[in-house]
């Protein structure tokens, strides 16, 4: 019953929205918690639960392995299986550690003190998720909301992580009784009305056009030396379509290029021609110093002028273990030469850049690096927008960009920054402060999208202190039911 709940539960992430199953899937998970006999038991119930969660909410990682020439296609299916029972650890670990502090303490297990303690460990949980072991923040809890932005806008307050205790309350309330879930509905209300009020008027502005480029090369055709010179045309020819010279700056992709650029690559004086006069070219691309990939090869960001030269770069930080890196590849050189293409090198610390020819400062986040909370911009002064570029067609038509997708959105509404998306084979977007999609090319699909710039917002309150805003929520709701509690055990029978 568990595994199955958690699976129904996943149907209500992005791309599919359906709400009502996690409502389903939440209160099974309660129930099936309450009426564990031991802590161990509720343990196993929602390793169950998430396994199954997981295993619905990650299957799209499968896609990876299946593309040509899919030398590990074998290993995908218990990988992913493996990854799914590992991360149902996480609500395990809630129900768990809820209900040792249940029996520790009866007084919390009334019905509707039982579901903070709940709710508390959950988004304990879930942050633990995000950081242990480098990291796997995808699908929280509150991307369930997504296809609502105003239900949204919490998180420039609390952040994702904070916005999913409170969706998990919200969620589970039917367990409480018919008082508490008519309290949820009157609370998602006032949310919704909330965000709503607190979303500006979309404006045009007057921003710098940027032209993002998504030249929808399938992944299986991508490092074929054979297409390498047309796929640098295309990408050249696209970049030039009416309306070059009013571009402020053409972004390409993540690895735009299937090779690795250097400090005087033949490619960066064809590449020069994609950056319109007075502008700027922003690629990504498997980047080398002078001293050749025997040095190192690094994911990065580069910025290129008229001249074809490297202006400025960002190295990639977050890279994906397994998929990106062997851990220890340099310790264990045959090994990981056996197991693998290789490894990138991880970049030195998240960056500002500030164009020389006048475009805002932005921070670049490569790929995977969007879906963490809290880690998207770079020291010192607050950028005026967000760069994400990426390559998802490893996962073809699946969930997977989609839900990637809905991070980046997150991210634009904890941060109160704008989002240039271009991915290679979609979803590319615009992205607005409050996490709106202004302009997209959908998944599979070959074009441009020419967009102003649009405007940042004043920090939000995440912005500006990150995640001591979610132990303020965790401390106000321990509080107020420690507290509640108290007083009524001094009341007289």
């Amino acid at each position: 019953m568990a595994l199955v709940a958690g699976a129904l539960a996943a149907l209500a992430m992005p791309p599919l929205y359906w709400l009502p199953l996690a409502i389903v899937g939440i209160v099974a998970y309660v129930w099936l918690w309450q009426a564990a006999p031991t802590p161990l038991s509720a343990f196993w119930r929602g390793l169950a639960w998430g396994t199954g969660h997981f295993a619905v909410g990650s299957y799209w990682i499968l896609e990876a392995f299946y593309v040509p020439p899919a030398d590990f296609a074998l290993l995908g299916p218990p990988i992913v299986a493996g990854l799914a029972v590992l991360l149902g650890f996480f609500p395990g670990l809630v129900a768990w550690a809820a209900r040792r502090i249940i029996d520790r303490w009866p007084s919390l297990g009334g019905r509707y003190s039982r579901l903070v303690v709940l709710a508390i460990a959950w988004t304990v949980a879930e942050w633990l998720r995000g950081h242990l072991f480098t990291g796997y923040s995808w699908n929280p809890l509150a991307h369930v909301w997504a296809f609502a932005t105003p239900l949204l806008q919490g998180a420039a307050l609390f952040g994702v992580y904070g916005l999913g205790m409170l969706t998990f309350l919200v969620l589970a309330a039917p367990t409480a009784g018919w008082r508490a879930s008519i309290a949820a509905l009157v609370a998602v209300g006032l949310a919704g009305w909330a965000g709503q009020s607190a979303m500006a008027a979309i404006e045009n502005g007057n921003g710098p056009w940027i032209r993002i480029v998504q030249p929808n090369v399938p992944q299986a055709q991508k490092y074929r030396p054979e297409t390498r010179a047309r796929q640098l045309a295309k990408l050249v020819e696209m970049s030039r379509r009416p309306g070059f010279d009013r571009l402020a700056a053409v972004v390409w992709p993540e690895t735009a290029l299937p090779e690795i650029i250097e400090p005087g690559s033949a490619a960066l004086a064809i590449m020069a021609q994609a950056v319109p006069p007075g502008g700027l070219l922003l690629t990504g691309a498997a980047r080398a110093t002078a001293a050749g990939p025997a040095d190192g090869v690094w994911n990065s960001l580069l910025v290129i002028d008229g001249a074809g030269a490297i202006a400025a770069h960002y190295d990639k930080v977050h890279l994906v273990p397994l998929g990106e890196y062997i851990p220890f590849h340099k310790q264990l050189a045959p090994v990981s030469g056996m197991i693998g293409r290789g490894s990138f090198e991880v970049g030195e610390g998240r960056v500002t850049l500030v164009p020389s020819n006048g475009l805002p400062s932005f921070s670049p986040v490569i790929c995977y690096e969007v879906i963490f909370p809290a880690a998207v911009t770079g020291p010192g002064e607050r950028p005026q927008w967000l760069l994400n570029i990426t390559n998802d067609a490893w996962f073809g038509t699946s969930s997977g960009p989609y839900q990637h997708l809905t991070s980046a959105r997150l991210r634009t509404i904890e941060e109160g920054l704008p989002m240039i998306r271009a991915a290679n084979t979609g979803v590319s977007a615009v992205i607005d402060a409050y996490g709106r999609v202004l302009a997209s090319l959908d998944m599979q699909q070959e074009g441009i999208i020419d967009h102003r710039l649009p405007a940042a917002r004043v920090a939000t309150p995440f912005a500006r202190w990150g995640d001591w805003t979610l132990l303020v929520l965790v401390a106000f709701l321990g509080v107020t039911l420690i507290g509640t509690r108290l007083w009524k055990s001094r009341q007289p029978p």
